[in-house]
């Protein structure tokens, strides 16, 4: 067994480990006031939620589509476990986290994918180029981070060797 090195001898998981710790409170203070009612909404999540829509601009949020409603649901369900697991197993140095992180990267990347192609080409939202661009810019660094991470991951679990008795060892490189 490999033995652990210290979060911050290791700067990408270092920077995914920071990302992990702040996306836990982008989660649940901003993200899940997309699938909670408006009436049970706290003051600060509300004030948040206008600043987004009014000063952004962002439709999405304005008037959630159903779909979105689904991402947001899973981000909350889902993403944010493995938010709090991941950060905890990057910490810990610890290599089964990473199949959690490849499957957060895919979903998350596939969701903002979404989210950018939404706002790029929906011209019911009566945005302006500016507008547009604005809100893809803020939405881009969700989609970029859990690409590199997804990548990452499966280049990391690639260089896995599985054992006849199920234990993983890193394989030696052949170069």
């Amino acid at each position: 067994m490999p033995l652990r090195v210290a979060l911050l001898k290791r700067p990408l998981d270092s920077f995914y480990f920071v990302y992990f710790v702040l996306h836990i409170f982008i989660t649940v203070i901003i993200d899940s006031a997309g699938v909670i009612p408006p009436d049970s909404r706290p003051t600060f999540q509300k004030a948040l939620l206008k600043i987004q829509i009014e000063e952004n601009k962002d439709p999405l949020m304005a008037n959630v589509p159903v779909w979105l409603y689904t991402f947001i649901g899973v981000e909350v369900l889902f993403q944010l476990p493995v938010f709090i697991g991941g950060a905890w197993g990057l910490y810990k140095d610890y290599r089964k986290t990473y199949i959690a992180l490849l499957i957060y990267g895919v979903n998350a990347s596939i969701t903002t994918l979404a989210c950018i192609a939404e706002l790029a080409w929906n011209e019911e939202f009566m945005l302006t180029r500016a507008e547009r661009q604005k809100l893809i810019w803020i939405y881009f660094p969700t989609l970029l981070i859990p690409l590199i991470l997804t990548v990452d991951m499966a280049v990391r679990i690639a260089k896995w060797d599985i054992r006849g008795d199920g234990k993983s060892i890193d394989r030696k490189k052949d170069m």
